[in-house]
């Protein structure tokens, strides 16, 4: 097994959320810090939203921004239909902190722990920000996908569960992309999308410790999935 890429944790700024920085043995690739889901409509630059998910993410983006303007009819708060769409979102957010949690009981130690402890975090503060926007409490993870995943990340081995870990971001960026265009209200969908630009940022430095970073269509353009969320209730 080769060591990880050199993750280096920085002092916490005010927020109080950690900051990782990935250092690769090659070149730098991105800096991955706690960004706080937002829901100003000016959450990113078109420069920072291309570096996070490349070209495949920003076309995708565009596309939601132009097939769902936000005027006038949008409702601001999130919907009825949105809350049932939120609450399966939450979900799934509570299922990826509670994989990464698998790993650190598994035996995932040194900078590699504190990257996944970083991650597992970022995760319970998206779902508690889903479950705040919608007005309902973040205690309920989805337990079919749970017991799917399990086993690819009860493990120690560095660089398999970082695979995992690669595979859950982007079928997570995936997932909250498509129920992004299914928001009726602005709210949602901007809370959404600044999830979506930090999970695909947090994808790419789980293929530089799995050691594909290198392979920039993979990387940017993943075969990955949207979630079947249909079973939640949504």
């Amino acid at each position: 097994m080769n060591d990880p890429a050199t993750l280096e944790l920085l002092g916490r700024p005010p927020s109080g959320k950690a900051v990782v920085r990935m250092t690769p043995k090659g070149h730098p690739l991105v800096d991955l810090d706690t960004a706080e889901p937002t829901t100003s409509p000016s959450m990113t630059s078109r420069r920072g939203l291309l570096g996070a998910l490349g070209a495949a993410g920003l076309a995708s983006a565009a596309a939601l921004a132009i097939s769902r303007p936000v005027t006038a009819a949008v409702p601001v708060s999130p919907t009825d239909s949105d809350k049932a769409l939120l609450e399966a979102a939450m979900r799934v957010e509570l299922t990826a902190r509670d994989l990464y949690e698998e790993g650190l009981r598994a035996g995932i130690v040194g900078e590699m722990a504190e990257l996944v402890t970083v991650l597992a975090e970022n995760h319970e503060a998206y779902a508690d920000a889903i479950a705040g926007a919608a007005g309902f409490s973040a205690d309920t993870r989805n337990d079919e996908l749970f017991d799917e995943l399990q086993v690819q990340f009860a493990i120690s081995n560095v660089e398999e569960f970082a695979r995992a870990g690669w595979e859950l971001e982007n079928t997570l960026a995936a997932t909250h992309t498509e129920l992004m265009d299914r928001y009726e209200s602005a709210d949602a969908r901007t809370l959404t999308a600044s999830i979506v630009v930090v999970e695909g940022r947090m994808g790419v430095v789980l293929a530089d410790v799995a050691g594909f970073a290198d392979n920039l269509g993979r990387v940017l353009d993943p075969p990955s999935q949207a979630l079947d969320l249909s079973g939640s209730d949504v």
